[in-house]
């Protein structure tokens, strides 16, 4: 199984493995370990609902466009109702 990694990575993600010194990762547990320390702040992370209480009209922001912020950051939180 783990001769075929290589083939379904993303570049960045083989590039990153392949330069990781040889006998560094000595188990499946170490992988995800460090795998996860190298990407994990390159990945958005979904909102959800507290994230829009947080939204609040901005100084000299018509309510136009905080309305339209507000629904903009909306459609990018799975889930919300709409009410």
């Amino acid at each position: 199984m783990a001769n075929y990694l290589l083939v379904y990575l993303d570049p960045a993600v083989w590039i990153w493995l392949t330069s990781l010194p040889k006998e560094s990762i000595t188990s499946w547990g170490d992988l995800n370990k460090k795998f996860i320390e190298s990407f994990q702040a390159t990945c958005n992370r979904l909102g959800n609902q507290i994230d829009l209480t947080r939204i609040k009209q901005k100084t000299n922001e018509s309510l136009r466009d905080y309305i339209k912020r507000f629904c903009t950051k909306k459609t990018e939180i799975p889930n919300v109702p709409d009410q």
